[in-house]
């Protein structure tokens, strides 16, 4: 069975097919409206979206980024604000500040013929005081998970063993391994 991951960030799906190695992921590029709500309320409606678009199974996934200390910003604003101000301007609002906990999560929306799914994970850590490592995208040069001294960045390939989408991931794999997929 073929999945469709609609999605324009082909990180992500090499995030999703390291995880999920025996099943048939294929990136899809359909725009879908995002609303403005929570991560859940944006994941269920872009699966229902596409899946009205093509009629196959499909995921959409929508993360966040949430710094407790700024109120859990930036939240689901999280590409918004890395567009525009990146881990420099994170780093600059925290200047000063000692709590610097956050936490990344990932929402999962599954769609197909009956209906939607979500799976959410979640990692808890903290933010760098400074950005650090080469690999990955968006936060995670500035994101340090809990039981680490190193950032995502600096974490490389270990990072997709206990990131927020490899915990989503892993509770859509149970479902489909569940209901025969």
């Amino acid at each position: 069975m073929k999945i469709y991951f609609a999605t324009g960030n082909i990180n992500k799906v090499k995030e999703a097919k390291s995880i999920l190695k025996d099943v048939d992921i294929e990136q899809i590029k359909i725009d879908y409206p995002e609303l403005q709500g929570s991560l859940e309320e944006v994941a269920e409606f872009g699966a229902k979206y596409v899946y009205e678009k093509i009629k196959k199974p499909v995921i959409v996934e929508d993360s966040g980024f949430f710094v407790k200390a700024l109120k859990e910003f930036p939240g689901t604003y999280s590409r918004f604000v890395y567009e525009t101000i990146g881990n420099k301007g994170i780093l600059k609002l925290l200047e000063g500040v000692e709590n610097r906990d956050a936490y990344f999560k990932a929402v999962i929306g599954y769609c197909d013929e009956y209906g939607v799914k979500l799976f959410i994970g979640k990692v808890e850590g903290y933010v760098a005081y400074e950005e650090r490592g080469s690999h990955g995208f968006g936060y995670d040069p500035i994101f340090i998970p809990k039981g680490y001294n190193k950032t995502f960045a600096e974490l490389g390939e270990e990072k997709n063993k206990i990131s927020h989408r490899k915990k989503a991931f892993e509770k859509f794999y149970e479902y489909l391994k569940r209901t025969n997929l």
